[in-house]
């Protein structure tokens, strides 16, 4: 069970969404939900020199944002019966990130929105959470609201450690799954490779958490293999999606494998990543 969810709420016009899946699941799991939002700082992206005034006035804009979005956390926690706190952090240092990391590694589960497109160079707020603290992160569309997660999932299988790892994070959010797939897409190409677990193995060992999984194969063809496991989500009519995270160290600038990045990009519904 996950006993400690943080939920990333960086905008007003988010946080209901990220709530709608936050608090179900951590009433669901009797976790305590953390809600933490991080007021970006007044210097970042200033291309010129500017006004006291402009600075004093842009600082009070994101203040009241922070009000109005933990506004949303109090009236949505007093709905429900779960154990509940608010953090909020003013940082000095532009890269507030490394204050997002902080709070992660003490969580069991972080919850998060989409991220957004100017997120994939090194050093973002999802690449810090994902390599630097080790834990798991739900990803939530910013299309959609998104209420249940975990019923009908989909697990994209390769037999490494990073599919191994977030298979086994995500086992407590698919505990009560009514059906698992276990999703190998084009297995051909990974036949010959020592050392990786067949889909069928997965399926043994979730089966003795009382999960009911089944291994499956797709073969991209022509299309990529990220569109082909978004293909696959919607026939299968899944509504999360658990994968490993892929990508190079942060002395190469840390970028996002090409699934990884397709997947975040183009995502339809939650994301469940580990790495």
């Amino acid at each position: 069970m996950y006993k400690t969810i943080l939920v990333c709420l960086d905008s007003k016009e988010r946080a209901e969404g990220l709530l709608d899946l936050a608090l179900p699941l951590a009433e669901r799991q009797g976790a305590h939900l953390v809600g933490l939002h991080i007021t970006p700082s007044v210097f970042v992206n200033l291309a010129t020199e500017v006004s006291v005034r402009y600075l004093e006035e842009t600082q009070k804009s994101l203040r009241a944002d922070a009000e109005a979005i933990k506004a949303i956390f109090d009236k949505r926690v007093a709905a429900s019966d779960i154990s509940a706190e608010w953090r909020l952090e003013e940082p000095v240092d532009p890269a507030y990130e490394r204050v997002v990391t902080r709070h992660a590694l003490c969580a069991d589960l972080i919850v998060a929105g989409q991220p957004h497109a100017s997120e994939w160079n090194g050093g973002a707020l999802v690449t810090d959470i994902l390599i630097e603290t080790g834990r798991p992160i739900l990803f939530v569309p910013y299309a959609g609201r998104f209420e249940t997660v975990g019923r009908e999932v989909t697990i994209a299988w390769n037999g490494t450690r990073e599919a191994a790892r977030a298979a086994f994070d995500a086992v407590p959010l698919i505990a009560d799954a009514r059906s698992v797939r276990i999703l190998a897409v084009d297995p051909q190409r990974q036949s010959t490779k020592a050392g990786l677990a067949p889909a069928d193995d997965l399926a043994l060992v979730l089966a003795r958490h009382g999960i009911r999984a089944e291994a499956a194969s797709s073969y991209s063809g022509e299309i990529s293999v990220g569109d082909d496991l978004l293909s696959g989500l919607a026939d299968a009519g899944s509504d999360l999606l658990v994968m490993g995270c892929y990508g190079h160290s942060r002395v190469r600038e840390m970028l996002f494998g090409g699934v990884t990045r397709h997947i975040l990009q183009h995502m339809t519904v939650p994301v469940f990543m580990s790495r």
